[in-house]
Parts: structure tokens; C-alpha cells; sequence
């Protein structure tokens, strides 16, 4: 079978986040967040220090899920502007890439990244270094439980958000 269009990874642009959609624009079969899945993102903390790198875990679940894909993106909460910078660890390089588009970063899975960790979950980690400059960041997060028969329908979108308030002053 050919290879799906974005099995490595959606154009810019599909967080949900800032008003952009979310992988809904073309996985369309119910509403976003529909049970029994769920999108996940750990790592972020609740206050950062600039200049720190964080760990960050987004984990999509749901039981008959066969592939799973991801966007995510780190942003000043006031402005939408890039917020810290996204990368992808040694270890991930064939499973995640980092691209830029209007100054923003998005974190997007290989193809090889839509594998499942365990039947029925999918596990991206990158790294995230907090910005030097001071305020709230928000990270948002679009998934894609797919059935990988190549079409939209039988796919379900989840998405996340987190939030971490800026350095002490």
C-alpha cells in the first residue's frame, strides 16, 4: 500500500492551539476527545527556569488504535510567539522531527514514530529549554488514533494542553 499522506508527520499548524485546527481538519470520523482515548502531556512544569531543558512525554491512548501521530508546539500564552526550543533527542531521531513555520516550532512523528509503544498506546519524548524571557507558556497538542487503512474515517483526535508560568522575578 502507498504510504499515508502525512505519515510523516501533518504540515505545520495542527495543535489546536492559537486557532489553529487539529488533526480534525482531516481525521474527521466523530468529535474530538471521544472515549475510551485519551492524549496526554507530561513534563511541563509549573513554573520554569529560564534556560532549563524539560523532558516532555505526550502519550496517545485508545484500544483499537493500529498507528498514532502527533503535533505539538511551545508558545508565549500573551503573544503565540515561539516559546523556548523543541528538539529531538539522539535516541528519537528516526521517531520525531522539529520544524519551524511563521517562527513557531512543531514537533511532528516520523513515520516510524506511529508505531505503538504497547498495544493500544503511542509515546513521543523531546526535549523542551525554557525561554529566557519571562511569562506564561502554553503548550498545545493534536493526536491521531488511527486505524492505518489509510483513510480518514475509523481515526479519532485528542487533544492537550499544559500550561507553566514563567520564572520567579
Amino acid at each position: 500500500p502507498e504510504a499515508a499522506p502525512y505519515a510523516d508527520g501533518a504540515a505545520p499548524g495542527f495543535t489546536g492551539g492559537f486557532k489553529e485546527q487539529t488533526c480534525d481538519a482531516c481525521h474527521f470520523e466523530g468529535g474530538i476527545n471521544v472515549a475510551p482515548g485519551q492524549l496526554t502531556l507530561s513534563g511541563a512544569p509549573e513554573r520554569y527556569e529560564a534556560g532549563v531543558r524539560y523532558e516532555l512525554t505526550v502519550t496517545l491512548t485508545r484500544p483499537e488504535m493500529k498507528i498514532g501521530g502527533f503535533q505539538l508546539a511551545a508558545r508565549f500564552e500573551a503573544t503565540g510567539a515561539q516559546a523556548g526550543t523543541l528538539a529531538v533527542r539522539p535516541v528519537d531521531a528516526k521517531q520525531i522531527r522539529v520544524e519551524t513555520s511563521g517562527g513557531v516550532q512543531y514537533a511532528n512523528q516520523l513515520k516510524a514514530g506511529t508505531v505503538l509503544t504497547t498495544p493500544g498506546t503511542v509515546r513521543w519524548t523531546l526535549d523542551w529549554t525554557a525561554p529566557e524571557a519571562p511569562g506564561p507558556v502554553v503548550f498545545h497538542a493534536s493526536a491521531n488514533a488511527a486505524n492505518n487503512d489509510e483513510f480518514a474515517g475509523g481515526d479519532f483526535v485528542y487533544t492537550a494542553t499544559a500550561r507553566s508560568e514563567g520564572p520567579a522575578r
